[in-house]
C-alpha cells in the first residue's frame, strides 16, 4: 500500500496533466464578418396589374 502523500502527489500530477490537455486548443484564424461597403440595392421592377383576384366557388 502506498503512503497517503504519494497518492496525493500522483493525483496532483494527473490533475495537472488533465488541465494542460484542456488548455491546449487549436484556434482557427477566422476573419470577422464585414458587410459589403456598397449596399446592394435592387432597382424597382415594373410590375403590371397588381391586385386581388376573388374566385367564387
Amino acid at each position: 500500500m502506498l503512503d497517503p502523500w504519494i497518492i496525493e502527489e500522483i493525483l496532483k500530477k494527473e490533475e495537472e496533466k488533465r488541465r494542460e490537455a484542456e488548455q491546449v486548443r487549436i484556434e482557427l484564424p477566422i476573419t470577422p464578418y464585414r458587410e459589403d461597403p456598397r449596399p446592394s440595392v435592387t432597382p424597382p421592377r415594373e410590375e403590371s396589374e397588381r391586385g386581388v383576384m376573388i374566385i367564387d366557388i
